[in-house]
C-alpha cells in the first residue's frame, strides 16, 4: 500500500508562474511521399530547435516576470521553480490514498502503516529535551512563562496577535521567513475592514493607505457560452444570467503596507515578532504550558497556549489530520497582467463562467469559474478608465483522485480561454505585459473547523479550516471571526480553561459552513459522472436570478460566505417554482446521501438561528454565572448560534 500524508498540499494560495514542461514537445519531421513517387521517403528528420522553444508557454511568460517581492506565507512565492514544486506536491496529494491510523492505540506500527511526524507532543520522554527542561525549571522557579500567546505564522497572525496585544496578553508571533506582505493586492470590502477598526487593530489611516484600487462593485454570471452584456433570466435568453452586487471585494489593499503598519503598532504596544526563526516542534505539559522548538541555536520559547495560524500547510493540522483524504479541492491559476482594455476595465467579476463544463477525458469533467479584479483605479488619482492592468482567476471544485488534471493543464487551459474571458487580449503571450502568474490548489475538510487534538494548542485561520469550501479562506474569513477569536482567547485566558476540550469550544461545529459543502458538491463532478454540459450554468443562473431578485440582504452574505436561514430557504423556495423539473437532477448530481446530509445541516442553521434569538435573554444568566467553566461554554455556545446561523453578518 503506498502512504502520503494528505496535507503535505502546498499552503493555500501560493501564487506563481508556471505550467506545462511536463509534456515533451514533438521535435520530428515527417515527410510524407506518394506511392508513386521514386524519391526515397523521408521520416523522423531531427528539427533543431531553441532552449526557448522546448520551455512550455507558462515558464516562458514566468521567466519573463520580476523575481522581486518574494515573501514566505500565502501567495508570496513567485519562480518557475515554486511552480514545479506545487506541482510535485499536488502528484504526490493526488496519488495518496486514505488510511486509518488510530492514535489511541499505542503500538506504533497498525496493519503495515507507521506512526504519524510527532510535530507536537505531551509525551515527556519525546521531543527536545531542552523544551521540557525549561518549562520544568520555569515552574520550579516559579518563573513566569515567556508569553501568554505565541502565535506561528504572522502574515495573517500578526492580525490576531494585535487583537489579543490590546486585550492586555503578552503575545509572540513566529515567522520563518520575513513578516512581509505579498505584491499581490488582497480583494476585500470596506464593510469587512472597518470592522477591523472597530476592534482597534487597524485605523483609518491604515485603510487610505492600504488601499490602492476602488471600484464599484462585481458582477455575478453563468452562461454557457460568452455573451456580453446578457439581459433576461436563462430560460428567457437560453444562454445564462449576469447580475451586479456593490460594494463586495470591490477594494484591492496592499498587504505590504498593512501587514508593515499593524506589525509596527504591535510591536509599540509590546508584542515581539521573531523574524527569521521556523519552528520545529512543540511540547505540551497540560499543568505546565508548551514550550516552542525554534532550533539548537535558539533558547525555546515558552507560552501558556500556542495559535496555529499556519494555514493549510500547518504541520500541526497534518500530524491531526493523519491518514486524510482532502474532501474537495478548489485548484485556482491565474495571472496580474497589464495590456487589457483600459476603459472597459471599471468592475470585478466575482464568479463568472462563460463554458460548459469541460471533458478533460481521463482528468474527468470540470465546470471552469472565473473572477477578475481592476488594479490601479479609483484611488491616488488614477481615474476609471486609465488603468490596463487586471488581476484574473480561472478556478474549479473537484476531488483529489489521481486522475485529476495537473496544474500545468489547468494553466494550458487558462491561457487557452482567457481571451475569450477578455477579448481585449488575442494572444496573452504578445499582449499582456504579465506582472505574476498565480496559482494555487486548497484542500478542504468537512471535519471543519477543527477542534485541537492537545491541549494548549488551537488552530485559527485557515489551519483551522473555518474558511468556507467556496472560498480561497485567508483575509476575509479572517476579519469574520477575529472578534470572536480573539474575545474567547481571551476568556479561556482569564479563566485558566486550556484543555482541549475547553479550546475546542471556539472551533464549535457551524451548521451553516458544513452546508456549504453542498454547494461545492453541486458545482463539481465526479470522476466517471456523466452530467449534462449545461447543469452548473442552470442551477447557478436561476438561484443568482431569484436571490438577486430578493434583494441585497439575500445577495450581500451569500457573496461574503454567509449562509442564513432566510435567504437559503427563500432563495431554495423560489428556485424551485422557477424550475421545478430541474430538482431530479439536482439530487441524482448530488446524490442522495449528500442531500439528507445537507438538509440535515439546514435543519441545525434553523435551530441555531431560533436558539441565537434567545441569547439576548440568556445573556445577563449568562455573565452572573460563579463556576467560570460553565460561564465560559456557555458563552462560546450563544457564540456558535450566532455565527453557525449567520447572524455574525452585519447590515449597513
Amino acid at each position: 500500500m503506498k502512504l502520503c500524508v494528505t496535507s503535505l498540499a502546498i499552503s493555500l494560495e501560493i501564487y506563481l508562474h508556471g505550467c506545462h514542461a511536463f509534456l515533451p514537445p514533438s521535435n520530428t519531421r515527417c515527410a510524407i511521399s506518394s506511392s508513386l513517387s521514386s524519391s526515397p521517403q523521408v521520416i523522423d528528420e531531427p528539427v533543431a530547435k531553441s532552449e526557448e522553444d522546448e520551455k512550455s508557454l507558462t515558464q516562458r511568460i514566468m521567466e519573463k516576470t520580476s523575481p522581486a517581492g518574494q515573501t514566505g506565507g500565502a501567495g508570496g512565492a513567485s519562480t518557475w521553480d515554486a511552480f514545479l514544486r506545487a506541482e510535485e506536491n499536488w502528484s504526490r496529494l493526488k496519488a495518496s490514498k486514505a488510511f486509518e491510523y488510530d492514535k489511541t492505540v499505542l503500538t506504533a506500527v497498525q496493519n503495515g502503516v507507521p506512526p504519524p511526524p510527532q510535530f507536537v507532543t505531551d509525551d515527556g520522554g519525546s521531543g527536545n529535551p531542552r523544551c521540557w527542561e525549561k518549562l520544568r525549571k520555569q515552574a520550579a522557579d516559579s518563573t513566569p512563562l515567556d508569553y501568554d500567546v505565541t502565535i506561528c505564522g504572522g502574515t495573517l497572525g500578526i492580525f490576531i496577535a494585535m487583537a489579543l496585544q490590546l486585550k492586555g496578553h503578552n503575545v509572540a508571533v513566529l515567522e520563518a521567513g520575513k513578516l512581509r506582505g505579498r505584491e499581490q493586492e488582497w480583494n476585500i470590502s470596506m464593510k469587512e475592514l472597518l470592522e477591523l477598526v472597530e476592534l482597534g487593530v487597524l485605523t483609518e489611516e491604515d485603510i487610505d493607505m492600504a488601499v490602492k484600487t476602488e471600484f464599484p462593485g462585481c458582477r455575478a454570471g453563468f452562461k454557457n457560452s460568452e455573451v456580453t452584456p446578457l439581459d433576461g433570466g436563462y430560460f428567457d435568453n437560453g444562454v445564462g444570467y449576469e447580475c451586479f452586487t456593490p460594494n463586495v471585494l470591490n477594494l484591492g489593499i496592499s498587504p505590504s503596507v498593512l501587514i508593515e503598519n499593524v506589525s509596527e503598532r504591535f510591536k509599540a504596544a509590546g508584542g515581539v515578532i521573531f523574524e527569521g526563526t521556523p519552528l520545529k516542534g512543540i511540547v505540551v505539559s497540560e499543568s505546565l504550558g508548551a514550550a516552542l522548538d525554534v532550533g539548537e541555536e535558539k533558547d525555546p520559547i515558552t507560552s501558556r497556549l500556542v495559535l496555529d495560524c499556519m494555514g493549510n500547510a500547518s504541520p500541526i493540522s497534518r500530524q491531526q489530520r493523519y491518514g486524510k483524504q482532502p474532501d474537495g479541492i478548489c485548484a485556482v491559476v491565474g495571472s496580474c497582467a497589464g495590456g487589457f482594455d483600459a476603459e472597459t476595465n471599471l468592475l470585478g467579476d466575482i464568479i463568472y463562467t462563460n463554458s460548459e463544463i469541460q471533458d478533460k477525458g481521463p482528468n474527468g469533467q470540470l465546470q471552469y469559474f472565473w473572477e477578475a479584479f481592476p488594479v490601479g483605479i479609483g484611488r491616488n488619482g488614477m481615474s476609471p478608465g486609465t488603468s490596463d492592468v487586471k488581476t484574473t482567476y480561472m478556478f474549479t471544485y473537484m476531488d483529489s483522485s489521481e486522475g485529476r488534471p495537473s496544474l500545468s493543464t489547468l494553466m494550458d487551459d487558462y491561457w487557452k480561454q482567457l481571451p475569450i474571458y477578455q477579448p481585449s487580449i488575442t494572444d496573452v503571450e504578445k499582449d499582456l505585459d504579465v506582472k505574476r502568474v498565480l496559482f494555487a490548489y486548497f484542500p478542504t475538510y468537512k471535519d471543519s473547523p477543527l477542534k485541537p487534538d492537545y491541549s494548549r494548542i488551537l488552530a485559527v485561520g485557515d489551519a483551522s479550516g473555518i474558511q468556507s469550501p467556496l472560498s480561497f479562506g485567508g483575509f476575509g474569513a479572517l476579519t469574520r471571526h477575529l472578534e470572536r477569536i480573539s474575545g474567547a482567547i481571551t476568556e479561556a485566558l482569564e479563566s485558566d480553561l486550556l484543555h482541549k476540550d475547553d479550546l475546542g469550544q471556539i472551533n464549535a461545529y457551524t451548521p451553516n459552513l458544513s452546508a456549504a459543502w453542498m454547494f461545492q458538491k453541486a458545482m463539481s463532478v465526479r470522476m466517471g459522472q456523466n452530467v449534462n454540459p449545461k447543469f452548473v450554468n442552470r442551477l447557478l443562473a436561476t438561484n443568482f436570478d431569484v436571490m438577486n431578485n430578493m434583494g441585497e440582504k439575500t445577495m450581500l452574505p451569500f457573496m461574503q460566505d454567509v449562509v442564513r436561514i432566510d435567504g437559503l430557504a427563500g432563495s431554495l423556495a423560489r428556485s424551485f417554482v422557477a424550475d421545478p423539473a430541474f430538482m431530479p437532477e439536482i439530487v441524482l448530481h448530488v446524490g442522495i446521501p449528500t442531500l439528507v446530509e445537507w438538509l440535515g445541516h439546514v435543519s441545525m442553521i434553523t435551530l441555531y438561528n431560533a436558539l441565537h434569538n434567545l441569547s439576548p435573554a440568556l445573556k445577563p444568566f449568562v455573565d452572573k454565572m460563579e463556576n467560570k467553566k460553565e460561564r465560559y461554554r456557555w458563552n462560546r455556545r450563544m457564540e456558535a448560534w450566532k455565527f453557525g446561523s449567520g447572524n455574525d453578518y452585519k447590515f449597513d
